[in-house]
């Protein structure tokens, strides 16, 4: 009987960011498929969960290097008798080859960004290492899942993967009801202290990363200078972690239009008041799930063209609104257009990125492994 093993380097439970909720969702939809028990860093607290949670690596990122982590995965996976391994990112890709080697068990990589890249734009001096490692772990791989059809195919022309065994496994949603946000609204109009008249609109994201922190930049120096031009009665909020040091200066950015919210506790209030959500992003990589995150909530969105998936943009119409690279008017304009509607997410997003979905169609993959 296949029973899989998935391992975690860092903490993604309770799920609070997109990435947690990017492999939280994922292992809970799959274990509905098939047992499924996660190995993850002490950090991770356990709840109510449908597959068995061992929170026994240590919370550093030194861990890779650490053959006591390769012996502590091979016990585990005798333990759980693990058929198949799904390593999160390829960091731990060593271990896993290793431990394949002794077990038998098949090698799945889950992938959420071609991660030599995203480090390539960061302009990180070792990314070229990591590109060879990363190249080396995914053409060991059984099993490539990647978030978008854009890395899958990067990964074949760059890594020389064979296509039969890649998949394409986006970050999923689950089903949310288009309803009348008028009491959402009104609670945070009542936190923030917002006039009934006042648009809402939202960025939200880990602030603590550079390309996020481009972005909260932007917002105060690029967008909200423009909108009182057009006459815009508006607020935009903004909330997110922002826990490193290197960070902290954009708590000394001011504008009486703008709201530093923080880390809230429930984002989904703010995903749901929201009038309209801004991705103004334009530079880094990734996925940018909170585009994701907000047409799941019947948001529309405003970003930069390449800076939302093609395939999200064909099943979300009237729903994203682009403006070009660094064009700020034009931003600003489509920022105009989209916050006079508040239209339903169309059903054919939901069915293609309802983690439901995703899940089945990689359980009946790994079954064929």
């Amino acid at each position: 009987m296949i029973r899989v093993l998935s391992m975690v380097w860092y903490k993604i439970l309770p799920a609070k960011y997109g990435g947690q909720k990017g492999i939280a969702g994922f292992n809970q939809y799959l274990a509905q498929h098939l047992p499924l028990a996660c190995l993850c860093s002490e950090n991770n607290s356990p709840g109510t969960l449908p597959y068995k949670l061992i929170p026994e690596l240590p919370v550093s990122k030194w861990q890779f290097l650490s053959p006591a982590i390769r012996k502590k995965l091979r016990q585990t996976v005798v333990a759980e008798k693990a058929t198949h391994i799904i390593v999160e990112h390829p960091y731990h890709g060593l271990a896993a080859i290793k431990t394949r080697k002794q077990t038998g068990a098949k090698l799945i990589v889950h992938s959420h960004n071609i991660e030599s890249e995203r480090f390539r734009k960061l302009g990180k001096w070792w990314w070229p290492l990591l590109s060879r490692y990363e190249k080396w772990v995914h053409r060991e791989a059984d099993l490539s899942l990647f978030k978008t059809e854009n890395d899958q195919q990067w990964a074949i022309n760059h890594f020389g993967l064979q296509p039969q065994k890649c998949m394409v496994a986006p970050y999923g949603t689950a089903p949310i009801s288009f309803t009348d946000n008028a009491s959402t609204k009104k609670k945070i109009q009542e936190r923030h202290s917002l006039l009934p008249e006042v648009k809402i609109i939202l960025f939200a994201a880990t602030l603590d990363y550079q390309p996020n922190a481009k972005a909260v930049e932007s917002i105060y120096k690029q967008i909200v200078p423009r909108l009182p031009a057009a006459n815009a009665d508006f607020k935009v909020i903004i909330c997110g972690r922002n826990s490193k040091s290197e960070f902290q200066y954009l708590q000394s950015l001011e504008n009486k239009n703008v709201i530093m919210a923080g880390e809230v506790e429930n984002i989904d209030e703010y995903f749901e008041a929201a009038d309209l959500f801004i991705n103004p992003v334009n530079s880094g990589g990734g996925v940018q799930t909170k585009n994701i995150d907000a047409l799941a909530h019947h948001c529309s969105i405003v970003c930069f063209d390449g800076w939302i998936d093609k395939n999200i943009q064909a099943l979300a119409p009237g729903k994203v609104f682009t403006a070009p690279g660094g064009n700020w008017d034009e931003f600003v304009h489509q920022i105009l257009i989209a916050s006079q509607q508040r239209l339903p997410t169309n059903s054919l997003f939901f069915k293609a990125y309802s983690w439901e979905e995703i899940a089945r169609r990689v359980a009946e993959r790994i079954r064929l492994l």
